[in-house]
């Protein structure tokens, strides 16, 4: 194929086989050798198999990928057509959990203790001049569950950066080792919980901190029209003023719009989750 659009879509049983979308491509992950790393060890191996089209770009989707995003595989090529010049293309699910924490990192800490902490020591190492404390994600740049398609020029980028995470994981005498790999419950909707490792958590984070630092062209399916958490169901137009306050202050660097954020956010999450702030 030259050109076009590569849609795979990852199963690990006979279950999610049978379930597939038929506008993906199958990717096989039943059996896998290394099921603590999820959707990453097929992208991995794929990602290594061989060279990829220049002109194309490649998605690599899990089982829930219509679940979380009501989104069909012919919905995302249709998309994926109007892409012009860009190099990334997001579809990336849970809008409140965007708008509701300054960046990825943060969300992720929220719900997985332990995530930030290793995320920063992690990007020390593999991008010194990047800082967490001054990075805001937002609409435009945020990618949850590695639900974005991309060109092989983003995929060399990423693969080695998740190339290094894996091995610092992997690597019982590193000072990130034990952070990595400290295990949390992980409960999809209506299903039962699950171990996943903080490692999981910062891989699934790579692309919107690439498309950051590397200030990648994005096209983004319109994020506001996914699936939001119930627990802020009829919040959308605060949400929204969210993401705009994040986007004003990426765009003007003002501190007034981060201010104003703040106080918004906080109540909104007081309200969606009680006690934590």
């Amino acid at each position: 194929m030259s050109g076009g659009v590569r849609l795979f879509q990852i199963h690990y049983d006979a279950a999610t086989r049978s379930g597939l979308d038929p506008d993906f491509e199958p990717l096989d992950n039943s059996g896998s050798a290394r099921a603590d790393w999820y959707e990453y060890w097929p992208m991995r191996a794929f990602l290594r198999a061989g060279p990829l089209d220049a002109a194309a770009y490649y998605g690599f989707f899990s089982p829930r990928f219509r679940a979380k995003t009501q989104l069909s595989g012919a919905q995302v090529r249709e998309f994926a057509a109007r892409a012009g010049d860009a190099e990334v293309i997001t579809f990336s699910p849970h809008p409140c959990h965007c708008a509701c924490f300054i960046n990825v990192f943060e969300q992720a800490e929220f719900f997985y203790p332990g995530t930030l902490e290793a995320a920063t020591r992690f990007l020390r190492e593999v991008a010194p001049g990047f800082s967490l404390d001054s990075f805001v994600t937002h609409s435009r740049n945020t990618v949850f569950s590695n639900f974005f398609l991309a060109r092989p020029s983003f995929w060399r980028r990423w693969s080695p950066v998740c190339d290094r995470l894996f091995e610092l994981a992997e690597a019982p005498g590193s000072a990130l080792h034990a952070l990595l790999n400290r295990s949390h419950d992980y409960a999809k909707e209506g299903g039962p919980s699950m171990p996943v490792q903080v490692k999981v958590f910062v891989m699934e984070r790579v692309a919107s901190t690439l498309i950051q630092m590397d200030k990648v062209a994005v096209l983004n399916y319109p994020p506001f029209s996914m699936p939001l958490s119930e627990r802020f169901s009829g919040r959308l137009a605060e949400l929204m003023e969210l993401d705009r306050l994040k986007i004003a202050f990426c765009d003007t660097g003002d501190p007034q719009h981060l201010h104003a954020y703040a106080a918004l956010r906080d109540g909104l999450l007081r309200a969606a989750y009680g006690g934590k702030p």
